[in-house]
This record gives C-alpha cells, structure tokens and sequence, in this order.
C-alpha cells in the first residue's frame, strides 16, 4: 500500500494531495546509488551524468535529476524524480527499465563500480517480492510446527494432520472473505474506506502467523478435554461430546475477547491496518465458532477410534475400563 491509498480524512494526506498538486514531480523517486574507489569518481559521475541524459525525455519521469558525491568520492548518488506515485505501471515500469537497460548501459560498465537502484518506487516493488518469495517457507514452517506440535502433545498422527488441514481452511475461508470485501467495492460504505482493488502485502504473513497461533490454542484446549475423556475408558463419540461441552464456553469467551480487539483495528483510518483488524476478526471468529466447535468435532466423530493412531493410550484405557467377562453359569 502507497501513501495514495490512506483515508484522505487525515489531514496530513490532504497537505500531502496539495504538495503534489503544486510540485507533481516529487510524488516519488528512483535514488541510483554507486559504490567505487576514489581514483574512479569522475568516470562514475560522467556515467551517472549520461545515465540522467538518457532518461531525460522519458514521459515516465520528470526530466529533473540531482547528483550528489561522498566527501571521500567513494559513493555517489544520482536521484531522478518521478511524477507518478509509486504503485502505478509508469513509476514501477521506469524502475525495470533504469534497472535492466539504463544502468547496465552507463554506470554498469564502470570497472570495479557496484551498483544498485532504491527509492520509493523501488521498495514499493522489492519488499511484496522478497515477501512473495520467504511466504511459502513461513507458511510450510508454521504447518510443520503445528503438526509436531499436536504429534508430541497427544501422540497421535492423526490429530497432527487434522490440525494442519483446518488450519489451512480457517486461513483460506478468512483470506476469501478479506478478498470478497476489500478487492470489490460492495462493503466500502459498511466498513469505511475505499477501495484499492488490492490487499495489502503484510495482511496475509499478519494473517497467517497470528491465527495459526490462536487456533493452535484453541484446538489444544478442545483436544485435550476429549483425550482427558478417552483415557478415562469414555467411547470416542461420548468423549467428543463431552469434551466439547466441557471447552466450548471458555473457547467462545476467549474468541468474544480477541474478535473485539481486532475489529477495533477495522476503524482505524490506514487501509492496510484496517485489512489486518477485519481478517484476523473474522479469521478468529470462523476458527473459533465453527472450526473448532463444529469441523473438528464432526471430523472426529466420523474418524472414531482412528483419531489416536498410533498411540496405544486409549485402547489401553479402553481395555481397563471394560468390566472382565464373567464366565456363563450352567442352567439347572
């Protein structure tokens, strides 16, 4: 999310409208930055100078640049305005083509130079990748931990791949429902904002890694009075029910609590803070009411005796609880 998208009722947004209206060429920037010996200072300025030539009539940037040197000549930096803000095809474009083609052609060739390109276009377009690129490792690292986890706690393998599964739907059903209301423009006057057409790229890892967090809570607790039943000798369908009887007001309660502090998040004026408040409000509220007090058990039921392989725990509770057969009395 650029500054572009945040509510223009804050006032700073509406100076910031003005200050763009009066000197639209200061919306962003790109900040060539290069890195060499002292011997080699005037060859990167003349590198640099030809660089600013080159980009001068291209109607994706402002034609205006400023080049500044290190006191010790061993970094300069050349600084080309841009009039577009920074999540528009014409700012992210001229960032590929400074990057590809304008600097390879002039400073690249500079023996010994080392060279990047940042700014405010530049970290617009660089942090989503590099997100992009570590969120499928975050996400396997939180299913991994979820599935050792629940293995270890209830030495069952089943259980394990239960929680990963409805982990991954309570996440998806919550990132639908995050599409479903900010990509479109249906709930803008509902919930207060205006929309983007987009998420904000922090919004999913916040998702993910906080509600993998409570739901693990919630399913532990819920588990556990199960379990706690089972090894008493109670049949799996009885122990479900109990244990869900016995868990589900204090799951409910702490779901009521979190659901209001996240949505407290959806008032606030920034849209990306008021995605993270909405997603995990109603990610905690799917979890919580119909997950773990509904999926879960229904899966556990259908999965019977099944949902403690391979422990031994239970069958061996199952068989002390079991009254020894009496052998039959012949009849006079």
């Amino acid at each position: 999310m650029g500054r572009e998208t945040h509510s223009r009722s804050i006032a700073a947004m509406r100076v910031y409208d003005r200050l763009n209206a009066a000197f639209p060429e200061l919306k962003s920037m790109h900040q060539v930055v290069v890195r060499a010996d002292a011997g080699r200072s005037a060859e990167v300025t003349a590198a640099l100078r030809a660089l600013a030539a080159d980009v001068e009539d291209d109607p994706r940037l402002s034609g205006t640049s400023t080049l500044t040197t290190s006191p010790d000549r061993r970094i300069s930096m050349l600084q080309l305005q841009v009039p577009h803000h920074v999540g528009t095809e014409a700012a992210q474009s001229s960032l590929r083509d400074i990057r590809e083609r304008y600097v390879p052609e002039t400073v690249g060739k500079v023996a010994g130079a080392e060279t990047a390109v940042t700014g405010d276009v530049a970290r617009y377009a660089d942090y989503p990748a590099h997100q992009e690129q570590k969120l499928p490792l975050i996400i396997g690292a939180l299913l991994l931990v979820t599935f050792a986890m629940t293995v270890r706690a209830f030495r069952s393998v089943v259980l394990g791949l239960v929680g990963v599964v409805l982990n991954l739907l309570s996440a998806a059903a919550s990132l639908g429902v995050l599409v479903l209301v900010f990509q479109h423009t249906w709930a803008e006057q509902l919930v207060d904002f205006t929309s983007t057409g987009s998420i904000g790229s922090r919004v999913p890892l916040f998702l993910f890694v906080i509600l993998f967090g409570l739901s693990m809570d919630y399913q532990v607790f819920v588990i556990s009075r199960i379990r706690e039943a089972a090894l008493r000798g109670v049949p799996t369908r009885e122990a479900v029910v109990d244990g869900i009887g016995g868990s589900a007001g204090v799951v409910t309660s702490a779901a009521a609590v979190m659901v209001t502090v996240f949505a407290s998040f959806a008032a606030l004026h920034l849209i990306e803070m008021k995605q993270i408040g909405f997603s995990l409000a109603v990610a905690v509220l799917l979890d919580a009411f119909a997950i773990r007090l509904l999926v879960l058990p229904s899966l556990m039921l259908l999965l019977g005796e099944a949902n403690w392989w391979p422990s031994r725990g239970v069958r061996r509770a199952r068989a002390t609880a079991e009254p020894a057969a009496r052998p039959l009395e012949p009849v006079n």
